[in-house]
């Protein structure tokens, strides 16, 4: 493939997607369906956010009016699973909700208005750094709209042909003849998965139920109820005007759900289902192993807010729109710095200020990436950029108490940045202090952790051949407290070190004595940076010590 063939995976979705419903087209709304289950993680900002935003803005520049409607399932059973009782100070007493709305569920702190809240603060309230332009509408809430309400009453005069098609994916247990595609809430104990409609009155919007929870009989509103799961999503396709949905690999199997959802719009509700596109699932991983997928009612992964608390939005959609839907990522929180680090590198490939041995094609690719994950326009000059491992060396080694001052100072005088900078840049360099200091001091491997020993530990000069004196020699020597920048350090450091390219075990001997001297351990941060932004003379005292015999 080259430059001129290649075209994005995003770009062929759009045009795929106006493909499928034709240029004359008006409207294309993107939607997304979550359910308020437990922990809203970092891998729902995939398929359900980057992907459907994405898109809706590409829709627009093309003409289209579009919305993305985030649909939160809240009117979905509460199962009680052991990791959602957990939740609770007395699990024993929380099992009373199982079988509730999740909407109906209390928030098991007791601070706010219930379990959905509880769950989406930390999701919901955190997509401005992911996502613009969006709309959040709760299933519980959609129930009460006349049009919705107008779809439950032509779903249950219909029952009888949405029953034999739900059925062609239910072989193993079919519903019966009687079977209503409502479910209610019993007004006695509160639960919707354990009653049964008997009957109804869609003059008044009212259907007989009998709970076998409590043995109760009884008439609600409709409204307090909900639609089966398949027939659902098709008739909320229809409520929302959905014209594309990504969803996830479980619900692509062949005969699935979304095949019975599209066979139901079809051939029931009698409209066109949205175009279809399904997404892989995002892993987590701790300390280097794969801890499977990430889970909400598992409580396995974490969540936007934390994401947003070390690294920019910008920087996880980069990751997500660089890779094909389909193919499964894994995110670790110690990985932090990878992350932000690719993201950086495609800002520099966009501007042209770092040459890469990538291929055309793939140069494209970064350059599109980058563009499509900004959530505002592009820039016209190219961003100050502040290395992330830079910023965690620096939040450890320069004086808390004039954190931003003494670094921009530092910066400054590493030619890093320019003498005078804008109110923009000055909040980029005080963002990304803030969120290296909460990675290192939460996320960081210990190697990360700057902890400078007051001396060298007492046996290490032992440790050190005449070979290795003479070379930290050199560098003491090439090293000048006058032009104390990261560039003439590397410089220094690549001089000395080049001799030492074809003898591996020596060249890592001399690093990790270095490490030793002033950690005490094998490894830690990037020497050059580390030494450019500390004090010059401590450095020369550690050489001084790691090139004079005992």
């Amino acid at each position: 493939m080259t430059a001129e063939t290649y075209q994005h995976w995003v770009d062929e979705l759009l045009e795929a997607i106006i493909d499928y419903w034709g240029a004359s087209a008006k409207t294309i709304n993107c939607s997304c369906g979550l359910s308020v289950s437990g922990l809203q993680h970092v891998g729902r900002l995939r398929g359900e956010i980057t992907t459907p935003n994405t898109i809706m803005h590409l829709l627009r520049e093309r003409g289209f009016k579009a919305r993305h409607l985030i649909v939160r399932y809240t009117s979905d059973e509460w199962k009680g699973k052991p990791t959602q009782l957990a939740e609770f100070s007395d699990a024993k007493e929380a099992k009373a909700y199982t079988g509730f709305r999740l909407i109906d569920v209390p928030d098991p702190k007791g601070e706010l208005s219930g379990w959905v809240e509880r769950y989406w603060q930390d999701f919901g309230g955190y997509l401005d750094a992911f996502s613009r332009d969006y709309e959040i509408v709760s299933t519980h809430e959609i129930y009460t709209w006349p049009e919705m309400q107008n779809l439950v009453r032509y779903a249950i005069e219909h029952r009888d042909l949405i029953r034999k098609i739900v059925n062609k994916y239910r072989v193993r247990n079919p519903y019966p003849s009687n079977w209503f595609p409502v479910l209610v809430v019993c007004e006695y104990c509160r639960r919707i998965s354990t009653t049964s409609v008997l009957s109804v009155d869609l003059d008044a919007y009212t259907a007989n139920y009998r709970c076998a929870r409590c043995n109760k009989e009884g008439t609600t509103s409709l409204v307090n109820g909900k639609l089966s799961w398949r027939v659902e999503w098709a008739a909320l396709w229809s409520v929302l005007d959905v014209g594309f949905e990504p969803f996830g690999k479980d619900h692509a199997t062949p005969g699935g759900s979304r095949d019975s959802a599209k066979e139901l719009a079809e051939k029931a509700f009698r409209f066109k289902p949205p175009y279809p596109f399904a997404n892989e699932w995002v892993g987590l991983i701790v300390k280097g192993e794969d801890k499977g997928d990430m889970g909400s009612s598992d409580f396995h992964g974490f969540t936007p807010r934390v994401w947003e608390s070390v690294a920019p939005g910008e920087s996880l959609r980069y990751l997500y729109l660089k890779n094909k839907p389909m193919r499964r990522i894994t995110l670790g929180l110690e990985y932090v710095p990878t992350y932000v680090g690719q993201y950086d590198r495609a800002e520099r490939v966009y501007f042209k200020l770092e040459e890469s041995r990538a291929n055309p094609a793939e140069l494209e690719d970064i350059r599109r990436t980058y563009e499509l994950s900004q959530l505002e326009p592009s820039p016209s000059t190219p961003p100050i950029q502040i290395p992330f491992l830079h910023a965690v060396v620096l939040v450890q080694v320069v004086p808390q108490d004039s954190l931003l001052e003494a670094v921009i100072e530092k910066l400054k005088h590493q030619d890093i940045i320019s003498s005078s900078i804008t109110k923009q840049q000055r909040r980029y360099i005080s963002n990304r202090l803030e969120r290296a200091k909460n990675w290192v001091e939460l996320y960081a491997p210990s190697s990360y952790r700057i902890r400078i020993l007051a001396d060298p530990p007492s046996a290490l000069n032992k440790q050190i051949t005449p070979q290795l004196r003479t070379l930290y020699q050199q560098l003491l020597d090439r090293l000048s407290p006058k032009n104390w920048t990261e560039n003439s350090i590397r410089e220094a450091m690549k001089q000395v070190t080049k001799p030492l390219r074809r003898d591996k075990a020596v060249q890592k001997q001399f690093f990790q004595f270095l490490y030793q001297s002033f950690f005490g351990q094998d490894e830690g941060p990037r020497i050059s940076a580390f030494f450019a932004f500390i004090d010059p003379q401590i450095v020369i005292e550690r050489l001084k010590y790691l090139s004079t015999p005992p």
